[in-house]
């Protein structure tokens, strides 16, 4: 029996999953962190973190399962979107902490891209805009902002492609990370554009010279690093991609118009096209399948899942510390208490936008959070509905965007760690108006990591396979009684996105 090993290294924390060649789970690993926030609006991480993450939860699924590590026959890493790249110098070290997707820092630096480059040559090339949100901006500020960091940079390496440099000794980066740089991929021949490279001031040589197909083996597992992760040398290591695309794999997300709405740290509603569907209002790049003809092409909310937890660390206390005392999770006690409150929340309306500035489909770099109509009477389980409510009206703008931008919804698949509340998943349905599926069992990005390993070594005959894995979905039917409830608020949430802006604005 072959096995395969998926290590997803998300924002928040590091998951791997052990499976064998039909799918069957037979050991997972979770290794949670945080994320520097040095100023308002920055986020940033070393990439030591993860490394010592991914190593610590792959070592744990083998000696979890008991298995011969022999027997695993390949290890792929996901990992969040990196933003910057780590910055290395010539022996790999990094220089600095990497600044990742959530980070908002880089807006005069777009100011410049505009006026000295353009929104038309960039968007006609790479398929995306100019936003603090994209990796190409964020290296603009280390330049401008860190002189002598810039100086130093051999390479710039994502968080999976960094992880798999220290496990195999090879660079690398996959499709899926190149593309999701924004201004310097060319999404219509699936390669680097030297000639925005160089009107950008960014060198081709910051880059691994290869591009890699998702499934691509990139290398195989060093005699040094066998000690720290357990498994064994020479066991082969693919490129691996980034974890929304991941996520959507994982719970068989193939098709042309298949979407899944992915309920993490942030949210990404990814839009599987099996044809370029280009639009300024989404994210566009390379499918962690078929990446030189698929496209994946995104909506989101930088801080969904964020919020839930932020909610948790600062308000939530009281269930934090109860859930070990009754053997509960303190967010299914957080939804025990919202439960009670109707739809609506009373007069409540949220909105989710916890950092400064949103990506796509919003492109506003003043937007940030708000809790409106609150009064004495409310309480907390009030609040902590309209979070979730605040989620789903923001996942339902996001879904009318794509669909203006030509993208079929055919089926719409929850995915990841909020998706696991029965709550928040009948919040989504009901807002949004449409039926969902969800997969009880699923086991988020590390499973679609698996699932290439395994057809990047051969012992997985196809990505159809995938469907032979999951166990079946549930269906989630929205509840007719309360849309026309829902679709009022709708409006508001979509009000207040106008009316807040010169707030906002004014707020610096």
């Amino acid at each position: 029996m072959a096995l395969l090993l998926g290590t997803d290294i998300g924002t928040l924390g590091t998951k791997s999953v052990l499976v064998d060649d039909e799918g069957r789970i037979l050991a997972t690993a979770f290794e949670e962190y945080g994320v520097l926030t040095p100023r308002q609006g920055w986020a940033e991480q070393w990439p030591d973190v993860w490394v010592e993450a991914a190593f610590k939860t792959m070592r744990r699924c083998i000696e979890t399962a008991g298995i011969n590590p022999g027997d695993v026959e390949g290890v792929c890493i996901s990992s969040l979107y990196g933003g910057s790249g780590i910055p290395c110098d010539e022996e790999m070290r990094p220089l600095r902490p990497c600044i990742i997707w959530a980070d908002r820092r880089a807006v005069e630096e777009c100011r410049w891209v505009e006026e000295n480059v353009g929104l038309d040559a960039i968007y006609e090339r790479t398929g995306n805009v100019i936003d603090p949100y994209y990796g190409y901006t964020k290296m603009l500020w280390i330049k401008r902002h860190e002189p002598d960091i810039w100086s130093r940079i051999h390479r710039l390496m994502t968080p999976n492609g960094y992880c798999i440099y220290m496990m195999t000794g090879v660079e690398s980066i996959d499709l899926s990370s190149a593309g999701n740089y924004g201004g310097i991929f060319d999404i219509h021949h699936r390669n680097w554009s030297e000639e925005l490279m160089e009107l950008l001031g960014i060198p081709r040589g910051f880059f691994p010279e290869k591009l890699y197909e998702s499934d691509e083996v990139v290398g195989e597992v060093t005699s040094e690093i066998s000690r720290m992760t357990g498994l064994k040398p020479g066991t082969p290591v693919c490129a691996g991609g980034i974890d929304a695309p991941m996520s959507a794999l994982a719970v068989g997300a193939l098709e042309d118009g298949d979407v899944a709405v992915m309920l993490g740290t942030s949210m990404c509603n990814g839009f599987i096209s099996h044809s370029l569907r280009l639009s300024p209002r989404l994210v566009n790049f390379p499918y962690v399948v078929n990446g030189r003809r698929w496209l994946y092409s995104f909506t989101g909310v930088t801080t969904a899942g964020y919020c839930v937890r932020w909610f948790r660390d600062n308000l939530g206390r009281l269930e934090v510390l109860l859930a070990p005392e009754i053997g509960m999770d303190a967010y299914a006690l957080l939804d025990r208490e919202a439960e009670t409150v109707p739809p609506g929340s009373e007069g409540l309306i949220f909105l989710p936008h916890m950092m400064v500035g949103e990506r796509a489909p919003y492109w506003d770099e003043h937007l940030r959070g708000g809790l409106l109509g609150l009064t004495i009477y409310h309480g907390r389980r009030h609040i902590f509905r309209a979070f979730l409510e605040g989620v789903a009206y923001a996942a339902r703008y996001c879904l009318e965007a794509a669909e203006e931008a030509g993208h079929p919804l055919r089926r719409l698949m929850l995915v990841d760690g909020g998706a696991k509340s029965r709550l928040w998943r009948q919040i989504m349905a009901d807002v949004i108006g449409v039926e969902m599926l969800y997969l009880p069992k699923a086991v988020g990005a590390p499973l679609g990591d698996a699932l290439l390993a395994g057809v990047s070594v051969g012992v997985i005959g196809g990505y159809e396979a995938i469907s032979g894995w999951l166990g079946e979905m549930m269906e989630v039917k929205p509840d007719e009684g309360v849309k026309p409830l829902y679709d009022r608020y709708y409006r508001i949430y979509k009000r207040l996105l106008e009316v807040c802006g010169g707030v906002f604005m004014e707020l610096g």
